[in-house]
């Protein structure tokens, strides 16, 4: 049976090449084609949608997965630019302190110094505190005035205020911002002389009390500490920077005082790393 098959197959495939698409073979193939077509062209109809749908899924599983990878890629950008600017931004502070120490200044050449990270931020706008990385072990001690880089200054550093607490390891220091500190301070290049405490309507600004309305205040004057005396005691030696006037007031014109209003230079908003003076070694 197989066998006349297959000669039945030979058979026909002989005469389909010799009689190419006419005779009776030709006529056949044309008759199985017309038959077949419609369900050929029906099939194509039926699976299209489903094998549009496929390659519509598939494509979009691609791009979701380009997608992530993307994101991903963006997001290990994103963090290795905040990196390289983070470590920029400290590179300049840690050049300010360099500078300081090497610019044979008066404050640079009188006194030791010992460098410190701060390792806790203020918590609130009443606790007006830092905490750095070093204490007595590396000869930290109650009092020793606290400066860090000044930003946006031709000046190396400013104060930010003194160490209160002191442990082995650490230390708190009390920001000159704290509600109850106050600074002996006086106008560069003048006799003005008084005290910088926190304003009360703006605490990232100090206001320069007793000065007299005679006095000559001028915008852009630079405030240092002016160092204690016999009479008057203070933490601070004379002569650290601490800001710059940016406003003066006076409430009444008989009022005995005019207010002078002094920005720091130091960004408190932003201190990391600092130096603390070794004063009275």
């Amino acid at each position: 049976m197989i066998g006349l098959l297959l000669a039945a197959s030979l058979t026909l495939l002989t005469l389909s090449f010799r009689q190419g698409s006419e005779g009776v073979i030709g006529a056949i193939q044309r008759g199985a084609l017309s038959i077949t077509a419609p369900f050929s062209e029906a099939t194509t109809r039926v699976t299209q949608p489903f094998a549009d749908a496929w390659n519509w899924s598939r494509g979009l599983v691609d791009a979701r997965s380009e997608n992530e990878r993307l994101k991903e890629q963006l997001e290990r950008t994103g963090a290795a630019v905040v990196a390289a600017q983070a470590a920029e931004d400290d590179n300049a502070r840690l050049t300010q302190l360099l500078n300081f120490t090497d610019s044979g200044s008066k404050l640079a050449s009188q006194y030791d110094f010992v460098g410190g990270t701060v390792i806790r931020q203020p918590q609130n706008a009443y606790s007006q505190t830092v905490t750095l990385d070093i204490g007595s072990s590396s000869g930290v001690r109650e009092n020793d005035p606290v400066v860090a880089p000044a930003p946006g200054s031709d000046l190396f550093v400013g104060l930010i205020g003194r160490v209160k607490v002191v442990s082995p390891n650490s230390c708190t220091v009390e920001l000159i911002l704290s509600r109850d500190a106050g600074v002996s301070a006086r106008l560069l290049h003048s006799s003005v002389r008084g005290t910088a405490v926190p304003s009360q309507g703006d605490p990232g600004v100090l206001n320069l009390l007793s000065i007299g309305q005679d006095a000559v205040v001028e915008i852009d004057q630079i405030a240092v500490t002016s160092g204690g005396s016999d009479a008057l005691p203070s933490y601070y030696p004379a002569g650290i920077p601490i800001g710059q006037v940016t406003g003066v007031s006076q409430s009444d014109v008989e009022a005995p005082n005019k207010t002078v209003q002094v920005t720091p230079f130091v960004d408190f908003g932003d201190i990391s790393r600092v130096l603390v003076l070794q004063v009275g070694r």
